[in-house]
């Protein structure tokens, strides 16, 4: 049975839900639900981590910065995954910048109650060790995706794996985000989503995105989606909400 994290409610996290009951009670009292907004920053590249988090239902991104001031989406988190990793595999320093590409609920924890939990429990030590390799299979593929399919394929996997960790067909949405997140620029990708508007696969309004046809917009993406999807359900055990 998973942990409830708040009024009897399943816990959303997947890493979170995997956890003993009395390991998840040595980290329950230094968690923090927090609502983050787009765009706001959960660390920085070069600068301390204060708080790691689990997302609840919020969608996180891990982006590149690059030297002539372009940035790309290496990673998507949700809530199958933690953002801050470097406090449990490193010095707590962040090595890319991570931010909220779709808002919403995430756990928050302090790092250094977060390090003192884990020193605790071998159960989330083993979790986190699985959802490094996961993490790592997702960026590798991401990094082939980039290179090798049409953006079109690339724009139906991101909406995808977006939609995924929301855990609902609608969210907010902007072409200019999802630009930036491709690594293209916003009249490339408008282009795309068209396409994919005039087949009937999505709906694009005004900053709020909504997938109409999830099976053909499936069949519309690249390999990666199945792929990653399947790199995660090996590592990862299943839990609730998890799409």
């Amino acid at each position: 049975m998973s942990p409830s994290p708040e009024g009897g409610r399943p816990e959303r996290n997947r890493l979170l839900a995997s956890l003993p009951r009395s390991e998840y009670d040595v980290l329950a009292p230094h968690i923090e639900s927090l609502h983050v907004a787009v765009r706001h920053s959960l660390s920085v590249r070069g600068e301390p981590i204060d708080y790691v988090h689990f997302p609840r239902g919020a969608v996180m991104s891990i982006v590149v910065d690059m030297e002539g001031g372009e940035m790309v989406e290496g990673a998507t988190i949700g809530h199958e995954g933690i953002v801050g990793l470097a406090v449990y595999l490193g010095d707590g320093i962040g090595t890319e910048t991570a931010f909220c590409q779709v808002p919403g609920m995430t756990a928050r924890v302090r790092t250094a109650d977060f390090r003192a939990a884990v020193d605790r429990s071998p159960a989330l030590q083993c979790i986190l060790r699985r959802y490094a390799l996961a993490l790592m299979g997702q960026m590798t593929r991401t990094a082939g995706c980039n290179r090798a399919h049409p953006l079109e394929e690339r724009c139906a996997r991101w909406l995808l794996m977006t939609r995924d960790r929301v855990g609902e067909d609608e969210f907010s949405l902007t072409h200019e985000f999802l630009a930036t997140m491709l690594g293209v620029r916003r009249a490339t990708v408008t282009v795309a989503a068209g396409m994919l508007q005039q087949a009937g696969l999505i709906d694009y309004r005004r900053g709020h995105m909504r997938i109409l046809d999830r099976e053909r917009l499936e069949a519309a993406a690249c390999e990666d989606y199945r792929l990653t999807n399947a790199i995660y359900d090996q590592l990862l055990p299943s839990a609730d909400g998890i799409g």
